[in-house]
């Protein structure tokens, strides 16, 4: 296997690719609902695509200044998150895609500095006169993509946000000893509305970079851990897809059907 400089594909992901075009083999993590969801606005499976990358947060351990740490490990999710989706994106160009549906991402702790990030979903060419301009990433699952279209939104890409705080507050050791009773832990409470308001502002910053018109959140997270008894840090995410407005045609169907009904156009 050749040596990666860290540009384009990896070999391995470049073998998977030519793989695929010697052998015209289409392949397809999406369920019967999103595929038959995706079929419905032109779109026919391609192939399943990968990004990873295994990304180290430097050191974090217990030497290290919470507000530095913090930053550490939040540089660490969104270049993780941003060069997992930038790997998978560039696998499914390679494969001649017009997007990419139902995309995952999962993150592994390997040990107690590195964690592997893993974008997977399914690479969709589109069967109609009028193409996208560019490759559009969405984690929403076929129906719900075929739901949008009809209501006038197409996919653009998947939006991350990353936000990490840390605040220092003597009053807390007060607050959480066993006399203090039921009662408001200030420091805490700052960190959490903050760092899920910042991580918020991030996903809103990626929307408007993208050109799109609105967002639709799928997944927000929240860790938070003391520091000594003094302390608190925070660390959030929201992902999501950025939508754009093509037509004010339409609405989409209020409810799921659970089933189809092939002779309608």
């Amino acid at each position: 296997m050749p040596e990666w400089d860290g540009r384009g594909l990896p070999p391995v992901a470049q073998a998977r690719v030519d793989r695929f075009a010697a052998s015209g083999l289409k392949t397809s993590l999406l369920s019967v609902p999103g595929a038959v969801g995706a079929e419905v606005v032109g779109f026919t499976p391609v192939g399943e695509v990968m990004g990873c990358v295994v990304q180290q947060a430097g050191w974090v351990g217990p030497g290290t200044w919470a507000a530095d740490q913090v930053n550490l490990l939040s540089g660490m999710l969104r270049q993780g998150y941003a060069t997992a989706l930038d790997r998978l994106a560039q696998e499914a160009t390679a494969l001649g895609a017009d997007g990419v549906l139902g995309i995952t991402v999962t993150i592994t702790a390997l040990d107690e500095s590195n964690q592997e990030f893993v974008a997977l979903g399914t690479a969709v060419r589109a069967e109609t006169k009028q193409r996208p301009r560019r490759l559009f990433t969405t984690d929403l699952p076929g129906q719900d993509v075929a739901k949008l279209m009809q209501a006038g939104w197409v996919p653009v890409r998947v939006a991350v946000g990353v936000a990490g705080r840390a605040q220092f507050d003597y009053n807390m050791q007060y607050q959480t000893n066993t006399w203090a009773g039921n009662t408001e832990v200030d420091a805490p409470t700052r960190v959490v509305t903050e760092v899920r308001a910042a991580a918020r502002a991030e996903f809103g910053r990626a929307i408007r970079d993208s050109g799109a018109d609105g967002g639709i959140v799928s997944d927000m997270r929240l860790r938070a851990w003391p520091v000594q008894e003094i302390g608190v840090v925070g660390l959030a995410s929201v992902v999501g897809t950025a939508i754009a407005r093509f037509h004010t045609g339409r609405a989409a169907p209020t409810s799921a059907l659970k089933i189809l009904p092939l002779n309608r156009s």
